[in-house]
């Protein structure tokens, strides 16, 4: 009988439903929109790698610039592309996310720059000052100073002679060769 009174109570009782502009409180811990810091991205890709619905895609080469883009149709609000980025280039923010509405059209796109590396010349993109500073312990300086915008193989290429000259002691460099040198040498050994 108590459940013929309550559908009776809900029958006359005013309607529930809210308005779009009368939300509730959004919680503390809530997980929305995805904020992205291209000066702090790398393009490593460990946020795509991370997301399953796919909803993050790196494209691009690695000789060019690369983009990265967020479809906001596809994501699950998960925050594991925020745990995983080991630049912390990712944000969640809490702002309540209207895919409901507009979530096929919603994306975020960023351009990942690539620098030249100073060494070689092959493109890459360098983690930026602060983040190298904070993964150190303190301010660059010595040889984190000289290698910050080197790309990955030659900062390993520089480690390796640094350990080799401390064990070895340090190897003479060859002479930079020249055209005319190179030319002088050819007409000589013919």
């Amino acid at each position: 009988m108590s459940m013929f009174a309550t559908v009776l109570a809900n029958l006359f009782a005013a309607g529930r439903t809210r308005a779009p502009d009368d939300q509730p409180p959004v919680p503390p811990a809530l997980r929305g929109h995805l904020a992205h810091d291209p000066s702090l991205c790398t393009g490593c890709g460990t946020c795509a790698h991370v997301c399953a619905p796919k909803a993050i895609v790196m494209t691009g080469t690695a000789d060019r610039d690369l983009a990265w883009t967020w479809f906001s149709g596809a994501c699950s609000y998960c925050g594991l592309c925020r745990i995983w980025c080991p630049t912390r280039a990712i944000d969640l923010l809490d702002e309540v996310p209207d895919t409901a509405e507009r979530g096929g059209e919603m994306r975020l796109a960023d351009p990942v720059v690539r620098h030249a590396c100073s060494r070689c010349g092959r493109p890459h993109t360098p983690l930026a000052v602060e983040i190298q500073a904070e993964m150190l312990g303190g301010p660059l300086a010595g040889t984190a100073l000289d290698e910050k915008d080197l790309c990955e193989d030659c900062r390993r290429r520089m480690s390796s002679e640094r350990i080799r000259d401390a064990f070895m002691g340090p190897t003479p460099k060859p002479a930079p060769r020249s055209f005319a040198r190179t030319v002088a040498t050819e007409k000589v050994t013919s």
